[in-house]
């Protein structure tokens, strides 16, 4: 038979374990060194208009989340990835560095095309190009965030 002292005790474990696993998850996540960067300010105004977007139905303020994520795109293929900044100068930093513009490259054109698509007030299409952004995304979070 459990007593009240034995319940307590436990329920003070449980939420003692559940806060350093907590804990344990934020050493973890490589996402939130990135975020003092300028890069990662841009990567984080990106988001909070992909966001807005992608559930948007309103074409005009779909069509205006798209344009403010464009325009953190752009700002953000000025700076360089602190996985970049790191790597040691020669051919391989170069091409990494080529790359790297040219997947932002490829989402600013998505984000060009989730704009057109509300314009068009073809909302369905916006979904579709979503999911390919979404793909995009978590390749160059793979890519070019350092682990």
């Amino acid at each position: 038979m459990e007593t009240a002292g034995t319940f307590v005790w436990g329920s003070l474990r449980m939420k003692f374990q559940l806060i350093m696993m907590s804990c344990a998850a934020c050493l973890v996540l490589p996402v939130f060194a990135e975020e003092d960067t300028p890069l990662g300010k841009q990567m984080e105004s990106f988001n909070d208009a992909y966001k807005a977007f992608r559930k948007e139905t309103d074409p005009a303020k779909g069509a205006a989340a798209a344009r403010e994520a464009q325009q953190a795109v752009i700002k953000g293929l000025a700076e360089t990835p602190a996985m970049l900044v790191k790597m040691p100068e020669g051919p391989a930093k170069a091409k990494a560095a080529a790359e790297y513009r040219k997947m932002l490259g490829k989402v600013f054109v998505s984000l060009c095309e989730i704009e057109e698509a509300f314009l068009a007030g073809k909302i369905d299409d916006v979904a579709k190009i979503v999911l390919t952004l979404k793909e995009m995304k978590k390749a160059g979070h793979d890519k070019f965030i350092a682990e």
